[in-house]
């Protein structure tokens, strides 16, 4: 027996019989094939999966799917696919969502509103999105713990600011200190939380495998903390911060070329 679950509705089974004669007995085989929905829609809201783009994005999420879930998402491109695969694993959705609204913005993106049930608490959520090749898709913001959330003064345009300021981040080589040529940068990060007084941002550090594993959880943590210092310094409330490092526990690329340990030696930001 199969059982075939849907998010809302299903499209019905074709049927299709093959009809062989031998002997003059009919010999009737049911050739019968499930042909799930096509994925494609011009409305967020009924989509050919008979559900909303958020829960459809949702539904792969919970089940792990990620390579069909980023079928339906937005995603900056300067992330590579381990990247993404890697930000989803560590990030959380556990909770239901409800869409209750649907508005459309003047350069044709869509916002959805979501009414969300998170430990028998009731809040709401934005989520943005664009049509894009008659399909529905949502953007998805690495830097944040709740990748879909919309504030309302995201620039939808330039996806990769925040991980570009994070890039251009340099330490002297073995040290937590910070080069000069990271100022930039790192103005770009006091911007961000300046314009966006009610988030709070946590660094972590990461680190390749040269040299003692110890010693690079803490050189991976002093430089997160060295960022927040910075920042502190510049004026963002310091109960606003926070940092950890993971020394070369977490590699995004194996420590088999000078270039993959360079993506291995990191500061992430998340913002909540």
């Amino acid at each position: 027996m199969i059982a075939v679950f849907c998010l809302n509705a299903c499209s019905q089974p074709t049927r299709n019989k093959s009809i062989t004669t031998t002997n003059n007995i009919k010999i009737v085989k049911d050739t019968s094939k499930y042909e799930p929905p096509k994925a494609h829609w011009r409305n967020p809201v009924m989509t050919g999966m008979g559900a909303d783009i958020g829960r459809v994005v949702r539904a792969y999420y919970i089940t792990g799917d990620y390579n069909k879930m980023l079928k339906f998402v937005i995603t900056p491109k300067c992330y590579r696919q381990k990247q993404m695969e890697y930000i989803l694993r560590k990030s959380k959705w556990g909770y239901s969502i409800r869409m209750t609204n649907l508005q459309w913005l003047p350069d044709s993106t869509f916002v959805l509103t979501y009414i969300t049930s998170k430990q028998n608490m009731a809040g709401t959520e934005q989520y943005v999105g664009r049509i894009i090749k008659d399909t529905a898709k949502l953007i998805l913001f690495p830097e944040k713990e709740n990748l879909f959330q919309y504030y309302g003064d995201e620039d939808l345009n330039n996806l990769c600011k925040i991980k570009s300021a994070l890039d251009n981040i340099y330490f002297y080589v073995n040290s937590a200190t910070l080069l000069p040529k990271s100022n930039a940068a790192l103005n770009s990060i006091f911007n961000f939380l300046k314009n966006n007084p009610d988030l709070h941002a946590h660094f972590t550090g990461h680190a390749s495998q040269e040299g003692n594993a110890q010693l690079n959880r803490q050189l991976s943590e002093t430089r997160a903390k060295a960022i927040c210092d910075y920042l502190i310094k510049m004026g963002i409330d310091k109960n606003r911060l926070s940092h950890e490092g993971k020394g070369d526990t977490m590699p995004l690329l194996p420590n088999t070329s000078e270039v993959n340990r360079s993506v291995n030696r990191r500061v992430e930001m998340i913002v909540r």
